[in-house]
């Protein structure tokens, strides 16, 4: 099993096979001041498993660290992956998976990780830098030199 795809999205959601998102493949927040807290973000997976890696139960996490340090951010639970009724032997397929994630709490600046595994197994690391600074695109007005204006 491979992770093929992997993004921070606005929303993103599964139905009928097919992945929905909104607002994807972005790594950096700016925030007011620490700590701050997203409302919403949602983490996108696209797995290619192996025609012989079904069917099969497989248990997965998602954990979002700083530093190697845990956060208080976590998905976890199991999936079944079986073959599709019109599947050619010997194909893979492609599973996607949306994870949402409300008021996701970062307490400082820095450079954070999903980090995601299968079975214990790490496939990947999705980045996400968060620092200070300009919120919403606004800059305040350069001010002119006392006495100048």
């Amino acid at each position: 099993m491979d992770l093929t795809t992997a993004m921070l999205a606005d929303g993103a959601h599964v139905a009928g096979g097919k992945l929905y998102i909104l607002g994807g493949q972005w790594d950096r927040l700016t925030v007011a001041a620490f700590p701050a807290q997203h409302p919403s973000m949602a983490v996108v997976l696209v797995l290619r498993v192996e025609y012989t890696e079904a069917p099969k139960s497989y248990s997965f996490t998602v954990d979002l660290s700083l530093d190697g340090q845990p956060q208080d951010a976590r998905a976890s639970g199991q999936m079944a992956i079986g073959h599709a009724p019109v599947q050619a032997r010997g194909a893979p397929q492609f599973v996607p998976i949306a994870l949402p994630f409300n008021n996701v709490t970062f307490t400082g600046p820095g450079r954070y990780e999903w980090i995601v595994a299968i079975d214990g197994k790490e496939l990947g690391r999705l980045p996400i830098d968060v620092t200070t600074g300009l919120v919403g695109g606004v800059q305040p007005a350069p001010q002119p030199p006392a006495g100048e204006q």
